[in-house]
């Protein structure tokens, strides 16, 4: 209980990583830069490494780490493979196919030049940035007491988004349980061919935990009082202002120093995402 108590205390505000991470989102949508994505993509993996800790949905950032590598490799071999002619010089050539006229302006192989493989670069690594922005925040912060400290009036739409934003750690563990399960029998648990049989024990477990939590939630006479207990356990503190600072202050730069370098920016962007991992 003493130990429970004081995670508590060193932990962040349950709403901190969330404003951490739409702050980082404006800037990486404002910015729209490829050196910027990759300080953000840098600086959330460092961070994250920096807050560790044993809780199931810090490990789902594991999950998402290889999902950003599937999603950077889709984007890259999509734009490669399919695209449209651009101008530049050509890197090489892959065989093409002919489509029909609806696709007018699209092709299948050709030429593959500079112009058209950093275009998807860029895209694929604005991409990965936003997986891992998101990614980060999730694995950070509790999503059990983000519902208890969201005002009343919001407690629906909190109960909807705490929900789906557990989604990814609870199915990590599954995934975990049940290839653990699998090399205790002498079972092999990787490749593409164990999929089938990790995915479904997996969605059955996902479908049971659905019905237990309508269960508890009914059984707790959720949304049968009108005044549910105003006590919230956290309270916004010195430190997770200190700490949301330096993103809100990087976006400032922006916004008031467009002419800024955007090797320094992305140096002081870099600092700014991983400073709240030195903040206890």
């Amino acid at each position: 209980m003493t130990n429970t108590l004081r995670a508590s205390k060193e932990s962040f505000h349950p709403l901190f990583w969330w404003l951490w991470a739409l702050t980082l989102l404006v800037i990486l949508l404002v910015s729209d830069t490829t050196l910027i994505s990759i300080s953000i993509s840098i600086g959330a993996v460092a961070l994250v490494l920096l807050k560790h800790s044993n809780t199931y949905w810090y490990q789902s950032f594991r999950w998402s780490l290889r999902l950003a590598a599937l999603a950077f490799t889709l984007r890259m071999a999509i734009g490669v493979i399919i695209g449209v002619p651009m101008p530049g010089q050509v890197l090489f050539t892959i065989p093409s196919i002919t489509l029909p006229d609806l696709f007018v302006g699209v092709r299948l192989g050709g030429d593959v030049t500079s112009q058209r493989l950093s275009t998807a670069f860029d895209e694929a690594i604005l991409l990965v940035a936003l997986i891992l922005i998101f990614a980060a925040a999730s694995a950070l912060s509790n999503p059990h007491e983000l519902l208890r400290v969201l005002p009343r009036k919001y407690y629906g739409i909190g109960l909807a988004t705490v929900i789906a934003s557990s989604v990814a750690p609870q199915s990590a563990r599954s995934i975990e349980r049940v290839r653990a399960a699998r090399r205790l029998r002498g079972e092999s648990s990787t490749g593409i061919a164990s999929f089938r049989k990790v995915g479904i024990p997996v969605l059955e477990e996902s479908l049971e935990r659905s019905i237990d939590l309508a269960a508890s939630l009914e059984s707790r006479g959720y949304g049968y009082f009108p005044n549910p207990s105003r006590y919230r356990p956290h309270s916004w503190r010195l430190r997770e202002t200190v700490a949301l600072s330096s993103p809100i202050y990087a976006f400032i730069s922006l916004l008031l120093l467009p002419s800024i370098s955007s090797a320094l920016f992305a140096g002081l962007l870099l600092i700014a995402v991983i400073a709240p991992g030195f903040i206890s």
